[in-house]
């Protein structure tokens, strides 16, 4: 498996940061409620939004990297598949002009010929195993490139919806305390209704 980089290191830092920043925050008394400074938690917020674009990239590229190297094995297969197909071809060629030359010894034209067949056999046996062995490689770093590109969406979303569920929480709590603060005050500016005089 890939190994995490520089970026992984960033996103990690700044959800310590987060966390540090929410076990660290000074308790309302009375309630189960935290007050969080606004200016850490905004620095922390755009952080991320630099991070993660970056991390982003980062899988793109290592997702280009296996396919350039999915590429060359089909390449280099391909160039050792034609290569035996090259020296096979050569050696039937020269096992036929020899075969000609000897055409009156019928024993050694046959022997010949099987002798190429033989070797065509060959050849395109170990075509099909380089073949294979390209397909199979290929198909190892696939899964390894959507194995790390899954992780790592996976690692993002886990993080993202942790921080964002306690964003959302710490806001709510904050204007449940607001409006709690609130109250009161409307309630001693109400007026007083005087009760009617009795004639």
């Amino acid at each position: 498996m890939i190994e995490r980089n520089k970026t992984n290191v960033a996103l990690d830092g700044l959800f310590e940061q987060f966390l540090n920043l929410i076990s660290e925050a000074r308790r309302v008394p009375l309630v189960d409620k935290i007050m969080v400074d606004e200016n850490d938690l905004l620095n922390i917020i755009d952080d991320l939004k630099e991070a993660i674009p970056r991390e982003i990239k980062s899988a793109n590229q290592v997702l280009e990297e296996q396919k350039n190297i999915v590429n060359k094995a089909y390449a280099d297969a391909d160039r050792i598949v034609q290569q035996a197909k090259d020296e096979a071809e050569r050696i039937v060629s020269v096992a036929k002009a020899e075969a000609d030359a000897k055409v009156q010894q019928e024993e050694i034209v046959k022997q010949a010929n099987a002798a190429a067949e033989d070797i065509k056999a060959n050849a395109l046996r170990y075509q099909e195993e380089t073949k294979t062995a390209a397909d199979d490689y290929a198909l190892q770093v696939k899964q390894d490139s959507l194995q790390y590109a899954e992780d790592m969406l996976a690692y993002l979303s886990g993080n993202l919806s942790s921080a964002l569920k306690g964003l959302e929480e710490n806001k709510v709590n904050v204007e449940n305390e607001m409006k709690n603060l609130k109250l009161p005050a409307v309630a001693e500016e109400a007026p007083v209704q005087e009760a009617p005089e009795e004639e």
